[in-house]
């Protein structure tokens, strides 16, 4: 029977957190870009406040 211990030091360990940290923002920042862009091209144009 092979034993194999894992270790991953605190550099390392940050490290990936940070990574993953950021990879989620990212797609969460991406998303909501879309769905602003969406929203933004679907947005009915409102005439009755040209009223100068």
């Amino acid at each position: 029977m092979i034993t194999q211990l894992l270790y991953i030091d605190p550099g390392t360990g940050s490290l990936l957190f940070q990574a993953l940290l950021s990879g989620f923002f990212t797609i969460l920042l991406f998303f909501k870009k879309i769905k602003m862009y969406i929203l933004y091209k679907f947005k009915k144009k409102d005439d009755s406040k040209s009223d100068a």
